[in-house]
């Protein structure tokens, strides 16, 4: 599954609360490395959209001659940062953490991979949807990070 949602900027990270050299500085370096890849990814896409929308109207399903190749190539850098991504995502996700700071890290983390329970309104999630969110808005709470991704729009 793909998330578009994640928004966050390699600067956003340093409005995190410094970690201490601990035992979760691999998760920290991991996280680095996944935060520089879904700006490069959600920078992809929103570029990939806006070319989209440029191009001259076509029949439903059809593209112009132009548009084909830049969707090609947008589509080949997408799935190029995926291949990078993976093994990031699996390293958070297998590394241990400590510290509330890297527990923080594995929260977003997981936010990431169900940020469909942040496009809905709450009142509107199921009831394990609705604990899954809570738990991890309570995690990145406790840690001082911040769901950089969520919708403004969204009530809570």
């Amino acid at each position: 599954m793909i998330n578009h949602s994640w928004k966050t900027s390699a600067d956003e990270l340093s409005t995190c609360p410094p970690a201490p050299q601990s035992e979760d500085a691999p998760l920290l370096v991991l996280e680095q490395q996944f935060t520089e890849l879904c700006a490069e990814l959600e920078s992809l896409r929103r570029t990939s959209v806006q070319v989209g929308r440029e191009a001259p109207e076509q029949p439903e399903g059809e593209l112009s001659f132009r548009q084909r190749p830049t969707d090609e190539v947008a589509t080949g850098q997408i799935e190029a940062i995926l291949l990078r991504l993976y093994p990031i995502e699996h390293e958070i996700i297998q590394t241990p953490s400590s510290t509330i700071v890297g527990l923080g890290v594995k929260a977003r983390h997981a936010a990431y991979v169900t940020s469909q329970y942040w496009e809905e309104d709450l009142g509107r999630l199921d009831w394990e949807a609705k604990a899954i969110r809570g738990l991890i808005e309570a995690i990145c709470a406790v840690a001082g990070v911040a769901l950089s991704f969520r919708h403004s729009e969204v009530d809570e």
